[in-house]
């Protein structure tokens, strides 16, 4: 009898490999590399500015018990280090916490899960400012353009399904793999790549999560491929692997351009700390509050709201308001609840998703008020708020396409630095010696002194 047999997928080190390993990435053009320093800056504030987020104490003390060997630093304040893919986990959830970070046309947040990473394991190493950059700059390239290859199906948390593969790549250049262990330590994070929006829509803790395990998981994959454990070397387009399990687009579209063309320059920084698909609605109704030609609108005059969202936005911001789930997460998963807070008060920050705000009684006649509407597609945009006021009159917004991220230099640092007054409780002097350092990240010789006096 003839014994059947399999024949293996085919050993290739790939492009990708050999430039995630290879100068590249430390060869950035000047936009690129700006775009780059920007995505650190941005990540590092809204992280620590969620020091106080429902949740992260716990992940704080959890981490901090585990204990380990005081390589890299906890964000929360404390001053204590951990072990790098603890510190990974830890970071990761504090950069996400908020909904306040990145955006990205092909797949959002890559910067929550891949800088966190990079930070820890280059902490680790004592790599210097500029091998940080480099790594930050290969492990979100390589997500980017899985993302754009490779569309997950529906439910996928794509952040964490590409990210992982970011974070490992951060991680292996950073502990010195070369592109053979890089490719090693991508198969490793195949094994590990997951997450789902269930705890999006049903406004869980876990949302802000998500991306701590890719972070960690990212960080000891290259760990691993570092001590000599192999993983598949067709981890993206083997029979088994991720375009095949999570859904295959152009498995050659990673490669194309690789170089010469920089998806990370395509990154943007939000204004509002909720999902980006709320964001639209959220500036229609800012709009509406606050004219630009005329006096503010009063929320005693509202009589009724009509909120407009494509079946996309709809899916993960279009359930109703209720006091079930997280109020945090609620407040920025919520597009009801975001409409009328933003006409209520004239603005959308960081003090509109505190579960006081949330669950202020005073708002909940207006939330009620506003009813919601599908029609369309987009992922983002359009949307649509339509008011009718207690004397008959109609006022409304359409917002086409998704409100600018902040790409200005200037803004960028005014939201840090509010991020980092507010959120995280430093003093002006101390922020502003953050920042500083985090802009001219490139002098630095060792990463590990990177935060200096600031970390406590």
């Amino acid at each position: 009898m003839r014994t059947a047999t399999l024949a293996l997928d085919t050993p290739d080190a790939g492009t990708l490999a050999q430039w995630l390993a290879g100068p590249g990435p430390a060869a950035l053009p000047e936009a690129a590399a700006r775009s780059v320093r920007a995505s650190l800056l941005d990540t590092v504030a809204v992280a620590w500015a969620a020091r106080g987020a429902t949740g992260m104490p716990a992940v704080s003390a959890l981490v901090a018990a585990d204990g380990g060997a005081a390589h890299s630093l906890l964000w929360d304040g404390s001053g204590r280090r951990v072990p790098a893919a603890a510190a990974a986990f830890h970071n990761g959830g504090y950069a996400a916490a908020l909904d306040f970070d990145s955006l990205h046309p092909d797949v959002s947040h890559i910067d929550a899960v891949v800088i966190p990473a990079a930070i820890a394991v280059a902490e680790q190493v004592h790599a210097d400012g500029r091998a940080l950059l480099a790594a930050i700059a290969a492990g979100n390239e390589l997500a980017y353009r899985l993302a754009r290859a490779g569309q997950a199906r529906p439910g996928w948390f794509r952040t964490s399904v590409y990210g992982v593969f970011g974070a490992a790549a951060a991680a292996g250049r950073l502990l010195g793999l070369d592109a053979a262990g890089i490719e090693s330590a991508l198969g490793l994070a195949l094994g590990q790549a997951a997450g789902t929006q269930q705890g999006h829509v049903e406004r869980t803790l876990s949302k802000r999560l998500l991306s701590a395990f890719a972070a960690r998981a990212g960080v000891f994959s290259a760990q691993l491929a570092q001590a000599g454990i192999s993983g598949p070397r067709r981890a993206f387009d083997g029979r088994h692997g991720l375009y095949a399990l999570y859904g295959q687009a152009d498995p050659g579209a990673p490669e194309s351009g690789l170089g010469r063309e920089f998806l990370l320059e395509h990154a943007t920084y939000k204004r509002y700390p909720a999902c980006g698909r709320a964001h639209a609605a959220i500036e229609a109704a800012l709009r509406l509050a606050r004219p630009a030609d005329g006096p503010p609108l009063a929320a005693s005059a509202i009589e009724a709201v009509e909120l407009v969202l494509t079946e996309d936005m709809h899916t993960l911001v279009g359930a109703p308001y209720t006091t079930d789930g997280d109020p945090e997460v609620t407040a920025q998963f919520c597009a009801q609840y975001a409409v009328a807070a933003a006409l209520a008060s004239g603005r959308f920050g960081l003090a509109q998703i505190t579960p006081q705000a949330v669950l202020d009684p005073a708002l909940r006649p207006l939330i009620d008020r506003v009813n919601i509407r599908v029609q369309g597609s987009g992922s983002m945009a359009p949307a649509t708020v339509a008011v009718r006021l207690n004397d008959g009159r109609r006022l409304t917004q359409t917002v086409a396409e998704l409100p600018g991220g902040l790409l200005d230099p200037q803004a960028l640092r005014e939201k840090a630095a509010s991020a980092l007054t507010y959120g995280a409780g430093l003093d002006t002097a101390t922020a502003d010696r953050l920042l500083a350092r985090l802009e001219t990240v490139e002098d630095v010789a060792d990463v590990a002194d990177l935060f200096g006096r600031s970390s406590g």
